[in-house]
């Protein structure tokens, strides 16, 4: 009976890590995927002719581009500042077991 619950706990140990592991690559890849697309949207507000030259004689052009660029550069910081935030929570955890 004993040996049964070594392997139950053997198992369960081997699912939390694998559990995890799934959850750290999730992480990367959704931090990846959201680099790319703010790379993207950087790249194209300075690509290009004038996106709408006939409405305010081109006027609107200059805000297209910033808010691209914006939002580019605002999904940049903010996952920055999560993966940041990621790995101080890692560290605080450590330090909170130790």
């Amino acid at each position: 009976m004993n040996n049964t619950l070594e392997n139950k706990l053997a198992i369960l140990n081997r699912l939390s890590l694998l559990k995890n592991i799934g959850k750290i690559i999730l992480r990367i890849i959704g931090a990846g995927l959201a680099l790319i697309i703010g790379l993207w949207l950087i790249m194209a507000s300075n690509m290009g002719p004038a996106y709408l030259p006939h409405i305010m004689n081109g006027d609107l052009d200059f805000w297209i581009r910033m808010t691209l660029l914006g939002v580019g550069l605002g999904v940049w910081i903010s996952i920055a500042v999560w993966l940041l935030w990621l790995i101080l929570c890692c560290f605080y955890d450590l330090i909170r077991r130790h």
